[in-house]
C-alpha cells in the first residue's frame, strides 16, 4: 500500500517539476500526464476489483498494480512532452 502511494507521489512530483521547467505559456500542458496517468490507473482498478474475490490482500495488489500502471503512464507522457517542448525550442 506504501509504495503504490509512493508512486502516487512521485507521479505528482514528476509533473510539477516539468511544469516549472515549461516555459510559462506552456506549463499547464505538465497536468495532462497526471490526469493520462490517472485515468489508467481508474481503469485499472475498475478492471482489477472485477477479478479479485473479496479478500482485501488481492485488493492491495490491484491498488498497487493499478498505482505502477498509472505512474508508468505518466512517466511516458511526460517524456513525450518534454521531447515535444525540446523541439519547439
Amino acid at each position: 500500500m506504501i509504495v503504490a502511494l509512493v508512486l502516487i507521489g512521485l507521479a505528482a512530483v514528476a509533473a510539477g517539476g516539468l511544469g516549472i521547467l515549461l516555459p510559462t505559456g506552456e506549463r499547464l500542458a505538465a497536468g495532462l500526464p497526471l490526469v493520462m496517468g490517472a485515468g489508467v490507473g481508474v481503469v485499472a482498478m475498475a478492471v482489477g476489483s472485477q477479478i479479485v474475490g473479496e479478500s482485501p490482500e488481492r485488493y492491495e495488489r490491484v491498488f498497487l498494480v493499478a498505482s505502477t500502471l498509472g505512474f508508468v503512464a505518466t512517466m511516458g507522457g511526460l517524456g513525450v512532452l518534454w521531447r515535444t517542448a525540446a523541439r519547439r525550442r
